[in-house]
């Protein structure tokens, strides 16, 4: 049985890009895909790093008292804000 297929709307410009892209004989499905899973992985390497550094901060009572006074400030400056709107 055949796999479905779709057509994807580019400019010719973003065609040739992927096309750069591609390894010899490498079709622009397989590019696609290279490309998401690239992405994915990014993401999940940044929120990785992100939660590492928060769980590092934590640990940190210099790095929370700071952490709370700007939350404090900017707390402080939503309130003058909304009081300012009426």
């Amino acid at each position: 049985m055949a796999e479905n297929k779709t057509t994807i709307t580019a400019r010719p410009t973003t065609r040739d890009e992927l096309q750069a892209l591609a390894k010899p004989n490498e079709s622009l499905d397989a590019v696609i895909s290279r490309l998401i899973t690239h992405f994915k992985s990014t993401q999940t390497r940044n929120r990785l790093a992100w939660e590492t550094r928060i769980a590092k901060d934590r640990k940190d009572p210099a790095a929370v008292a700071w952490a709370e006074k700007q939350a404090d400030l900017l707390a402080a400056r939503l309130t003058q804000r909304q009081a300012a709107q009426g």
